[in-house]
């Protein structure tokens, strides 16, 4: 049985979503990462400082594991492990600057292009863009949750 017919704009977004995941990859690469390791970049550039254990679990990963990768970022100059002041006993991990404009030179074009053509749109067909991505990604955020609640084999 065929699956159901989907709207344009539902099935672009699908579309969007694996280009996504396409881009991430080759983002990784050329900046000499391995994916897991991107994603703990990222990670660490959108949030700012983080425990080890908080990256962990926005990783999804074991604390030991994201040592592993945060002692690999390191080594390539792209995280810094930062004693607080008030308890020595306390590290938190960021990205140093230098990786956030990495990332930023490779991501910039398609976030300024996006953005030029966005803001030459009709006011009320902006505001429309907005909606709906943000619709989307609400749904997206509710769809994640149901998953990550469902049993695992």
């Amino acid at each position: 049985m065929a699956p159901p017919p989907y709207h344009p704009a539902a099935s672009a977004l699908q579309a969007l979503f694996d280009l996504a995941n396409e881009t991430e990859r080759e983002v990784a690469r050329c900046l000499h990462l391995n994916l897991t390791d991107y994603r703990a970049l990222s990670a660490l550039a959108q949030s700012g400082a983080v425990t080890v254990g908080t990256l962990a679990e926005k990783l999804g990963a074991t604390a030991a594991t994201t040592t592993a990768i945060v002692g690999r970022l390191e080594a390539r100059g792209y995280a810094e492990r930062l004693r607080s002041e008030e308890d020595r006993r306390h590290v938190h991990v960021s990205a140093t600057p230098a990786a956030t404009k990495d990332i930023m030179d490779l991501m910039r074009p398609l976030m300024d292009a996006t953005n030029q053509y966005l803001e030459a749109l009709p006011r009320a067909r902006q505001d429309a863009v907005a909606d709906f991505l943000n619709i989307a990604l609400n749904l997206m955020q509710d769809h994640l949750h149901s998953l990550s609640e469902k049993d695992t084999p």
